[in-house]
């Protein structure tokens, strides 16, 4: 059955059987507006008039009986936001990673170069890792945002990054989303963040500049 929203005429082709029973509320993914979804009209086709060379059926034939509606709500058209604790939980995995991947690089830098690196001691050296974890953290955000949706604290707990429409996420889609959107989303007290807790399709202040939701998979 194909649905179009009413309000941004966004249209999307859903199978009969992940219908829900109608009519139905549905929120629109595209303009994140709500719109009852109506049961198709069931148009039942006349029987020709008799002439005098037909013959009257000895069985009149009985049209098909609609099926009676029950009121339903639902979410989405399909998929289900997740929700924020757990992309809170996913965060957290991969802040850890993250820890672990820098002191790894960290470890190898003072191998190669002798144990002459020492941040407490040389400012200089401090702020050269301060730099290169910020680029560690963008890149390994918008990598793997930007390949499949998921960085593994997302793969661990099954939930993914995609586009509004319903596509996959590319790189200059991450590389909003994970570094302008996220960026504003902390600065503002974190208050974009906490926008996940309180909108009903779950989307931060980052996804709705990049024009992305994050959904269970």
């Amino acid at each position: 059955m194909n649905i179009e929203c009413p309000h941004c005429q966004f249209s999307k082709e859903i199978a009969d059987d992940k219908l829900p029973p109608l009519p139905a509320k549905v929120t629109c993914p595209q303009c994140s507006e709500q719109f009852t979804l109506e049961a198709p009209n069931v148009v039942i086709e006349e029987e020709p008039l008799l002439t005098e060379d037909a013959t009257m059926p000895t069985t009149a034939p009985v049209p098909p009986t609609p099926p009676v509606a029950q009121p339903a709500t639902t979410t989405a058209m399909e998929d289900v936001p997740a929700g924020f604790w757990v992309r809170v939980l996913a965060s957290i995995i991969d802040s850890v990673l993250l820890q672990v991947i820098g002191f790894g690089m960290g470890f190898g830098m003072q191998m190669v170069l002798g144990g002459t690196m020492d941040p407490e001691a040389d400012p200089t050296v401090a702020l050269l890792m301060l730099a290169m974890g910020m680029v560690l953290s963008i890149a390994y955000y918008v990598f793997f945002t930007g390949y499949n949706g998921q960085t593994p604290g997302k793969m661990a707990l099954r939930i993914k990054v995609i586009h509004n429409d319903g596509g996959g996420v590319g790189y200059g889609q991450a590389f909003v989303r994970e570094v302008i959107g996220k960026f504003f989303s902390g600065v503002l007290l974190c208050i974009g963040y906490l926008m996940v807790a309180f909108r009903a399709d779950k989307r931060g202040l980052h996804d709705l500049m990049a024009r992305t939701r994050v959904i269970k998979v």
